[in-house]
């Protein structure tokens, strides 16, 4: 039985003309279906389980849209997207890019460095115009990552992170592969120093079986050793896992026990589903993708119900299928106390799902400490919530997922409420789904025509 639940807009991945598309619900598993007058028609799996997929629709609320607009009411979404007045979500994290140049020529590259046809490593000016845009038109706390290409091949890094907080930009995060952090820790001091708050770091799995398909080398030493180095400066790393069905996703469960090893260091990890932009080894089918709930399952499975899928839920910003996340007491023993549940039941509006969390996980607190009135003070710290709580206060992993849509899966309702963004060199935040996004042919709709002006 096939039941239709939603329309929506999208693109043609041919053409990448804007499309009418609908949603339907078949066999527990819902599709995106679309047909071009000129290129035929798709259907696309987005999601495993009609019944979850209706109940998120409880969380989704009125967003928080920008205060500022960077370019005029458009005339086609996404076409000219910048961010306009038909947004409806504010920023939170901006994407700055400061090099294509890359020291990895991997498979599996969004941003096909080294192979884009163009050469792109812009100077310090035009990177202060980029903060800039950032200062001007997203409200402070500011965040920022430093991506690419791979940021670390710039010597001048360190001036570059010293600059974006000079500006105002309060938190500076670096997406990195780790080839240059683990192999030059005086490289990596000088990032500590200069205000690097963060490391957002490739991490595909614990076997170079792994990274021989995603990355074209083994790495996973080298990745060891950036742990390390990180370790030793102070500095904390989130590990970014790109997901294939047919590559890593029984790994899932083995990558986070690892995680849990190398806490406090590393603070969380979080799964991309492969999304099918920029360089990418296969012409994806629906057997070629990763869902969210099926990620959740997976590591339900792997981790043998330690974390389990009703500990994930939606974040309070992007759109309800887009994301989940969880955080974790990370025990002596390497194993996880969940603190996130779906069984708390979703709330009423968007912006109270980060507040509900912070609320449970308060009240939680609190019982904690109130426990440790009379008998506990006489206690051994050993078991003791004393102990659990004084853990937590550093020994914590947060696991999460978001799941990029790519010009088979994107849906401009979607587009319309992201909340990262990358920024261009005319000035503009572009959704970073959208600005990646590549037809069948690995044309951009917005990444070349902005990065060669």
């Amino acid at each position: 039985m096939v039941d239709k639940i939603g329309e929506t807009n999208t693109l043609c991945p041919v053409c990448m003309k804007t499309i009418k598309a609908e949603k339907i619900a078949e066999d527990d598993v819902v599709y995106i279906v679309k047909t071009c007058p000129e290129h035929g028609s798709w259907k696309v799996k987005i999601w495993n389980g009609v019944e979850h997929y209706k109940y998120l629709y409880e969380f989704a609320a009125v967003p928080k849209t920008p205060e500022k607009f960077a370019v005029p009411q458009i005339k086609d979404c996404p076409h000219d997207c910048g961010l306009c007045n038909q947004h409806m979500q504010h920023s939170c994290l901006n994407v700055v890019e400061v090099t294509n140049h890359c020291n990895l020529n991997c498979p599996i590259c969004f941003a096909t460095a080294n192979g884009c046809g163009y050469d792109y490593h812009p100077d310090m000016e035009t990177i202060r115009g980029m903060f800039k845009t950032v200062v001007d038109y997203v409200k402070s706390p500011r965040c920022i990552q430093l991506s690419g290409g791979e940021p670390t091949v710039r010597d001048d890094l360190p001036e570059i992170v010293r600059m974006a907080k000079e500006m105002g930009i309060e938190h500076v995060e670096v997406n990195t592969n780790a080839v240059r952090i683990a192999k030059d820790i005086e490289y990596l001091r000088a990032l500590k120093e200069a205000g690097v708050d963060d490391f957002y770091m490739q991490f595909d799995g614990t076997k170079d079986d792994i990274y021989l398909q995603t990355r074209g080398k083994s790495l996973f030493e080298l990745k060891e050793q950036a742990i390390a180095n990180c370790a030793e400066v102070g500095i904390g790393i989130t590990l970014v896992v790109t997901v294939s069905p047919n590559i890593n996703l029984d790994h899932v469960g083995e990558i986070i026990k690892y995680a849990a090893t190398k806490v406090p260091t590393v603070k969380g990890v979080h799964f991309q589903p492969i999304s099918y932009f920029g360089r990418y080894p296969v012409d994806p089918e629906n057997n070629d993708r990763v869902t969210i709930p099926e990620l959740a399952q997976a590591i339900e499975k792997q981790t043998k119900g330690m974390l389990k899928a009703d500990n994930f839920i939606p974040t309070s910003c992007s759109n309800v299928y887009c994301d989940m996340k969880s955080l974790s007491v990370v025990l002596p023993d390497h194993s996880l106390f969940p603190l996130t549940t779906m069984a708390l039941g979703p709330p009423k509006k968007t912006d109270d799902v980060a507040d509900k969390t912070r609320g449970e996980v308060s009240q939680f607190w609190r019982f904690i400490e109130n426990s440790m009135d009379g008998e506990d003070e006489n206690r051994s710290d050993d078991g003791s919530w004393r102990t659990f709580v004084s853990r937590a206060k550093t020994h914590y992993l947060t696991v999460s997922a978001m799941a990029f849509q790519d010009v088979w899966t994107g849906e401009t309702d979607r587009w319309e409420r992201c909340c990262i963004h990358v920024v261009t060199l005319d000035g503009r935040l572009i959704p970073f789904c959208l600005f990646n996004v590549t037809n069948n042919e690995g044309e951009t709709l917005y990444r070349k025509k902005t990065f060669c002006q």
